[in-house]
């Protein structure tokens, strides 16, 4: 009897003082990240870059665990960050274009209205890759072999309507020639493949060629198709623009949440994120993921967004009729 005595004053206690049997956000479990991509990418390499971080910024018992869920271009993981409860236990990487192209190619699985911008933190430039012994060596090489033969030269990107691919229809479209593009799941199953010689050019991220890459000589860059040359392992690579193509392509990528996040979780979200991209051990440890920092609030890049879309949607239509 006394024990039964006991318990019930300690719930009247509990319920007296406001707490619970359960933890407040975010101690109590782990918050999950979702990403579209395979492991390797540069989608994947940002998210575990950025968890340490993100936990440290969130503060208390905070835990950050990143989830694959590669396959449609990110669909599978919007579709599932789309259905999952508005809670803060749930997050997502969105990744432009795929996640503007999707909806633009057929109707998603998955309302996009359900899904909302917490903030970018990445704009990163598409390359043009071949691999280290490839005949190719300048955008003029690669324009005149494909003009050539366009069947005979193949390029991988990581899925349809990914930057990679809009670098493909972007290429198309300047050069009028047909581009024959492969799709794959992932960089790092693109990046197998060119190196096996089962493609001829991969469009890649900026932030996806490493150190490790140019010291070891497999690869090659042909072309930067940012506005402008980015530091770091590709500083000595000329854009597009200076071999005079006109092609800007980038993959911007960023923290987003199921509709109907509680506005003081998205807050404390949002300013973590903040944090994180600010936070000068992160700047200095995550040299490749870093590279392309470019924050923007989740109102500004929602804004954003709608530009974005116009110019995939002209990109889509006027290269696909060629």
């Amino acid at each position: 009897m006394r024990a039964i005595r006991t318990r019930a004053l300690v719930v009247a206690a509990l319920i007296l003082t406001g707490t619970s049997a359960h933890a407040a956000w975010p101690d109590d479990r782990p918050i999950e990240v979702y990403v579209g991509f395979a492991a390797g990418g540069g989608t994947d390499l940002l998210a575990r870059a950025m968890a340490p971080y993100l936990q440290k910024h969130l503060g208390g018992k905070a835990r950050i665990v990143v989830v694959n869920k590669p396959g449609a271009s990110g669909e599978i993981a919007y579709v599932s960050l789309s259905r999952a409860a508005p809670d803060g236990y749930t997050i997502g990487i969105i990744s432009t274009p795929s996640f503007l192209t999707i909806p633009i190619q057929r109707k998603p699985k998955y309302d996009p209205a359900t899904i909302v911008p917490l903030a970018r933190v990445i704009d990163d430039p598409t390359m043009f890759v071949v691999a280290g012994d490839s005949k190719l060596g300048s955008m003029a090489d690669l324009v005149r072999q494909l003009k050539a033969n366009p069947e005979g030269l193949s390029m991988g990107s990581n899925g349809i309507g990914t930057n990679g691919h809009m670098a493909a229809l972007a290429l198309q479209q300047a050069t009028g020639a047909k581009v024959n593009h492969v799709p794959f799941s992932g960089t790092s199953q693109t990046k197998t493949s060119l190196l096996g010689h089962h493609i001829d050019v991969m469009a890649m991220s900026t932030t996806e060629f490493t150190e490790a890459d140019r010291a070891s000589r497999d690869v090659k860059v042909l072309a930067q198709l940012g506005t402008e040359r980015r530091q770091g392992v590709v500083a000595d690579v000329p854009t597009a623009r200076e071999q005079k193509l006109d092609i800007t392509v980038s993959s911007e990528r960023g923290f987003a949440a199921p509709r109907g996040l509680p506005p003081e979780i998205a807050s404390r979200l949002q300013s973590a994120i903040e944090a994180t991209v600010k936070d000068p051990e992160f700047l200095t440890r995550a040299v490749n993921e870093a590279r392309g920092i470019s924050y923007l609030s989740g109102a500004a890049w929602t804004q954003h967004m709608v530009t974005q879309r116009g110019k995939f949607e002209s990109l889509w239509k006027i290269a696909s009729t060629k």
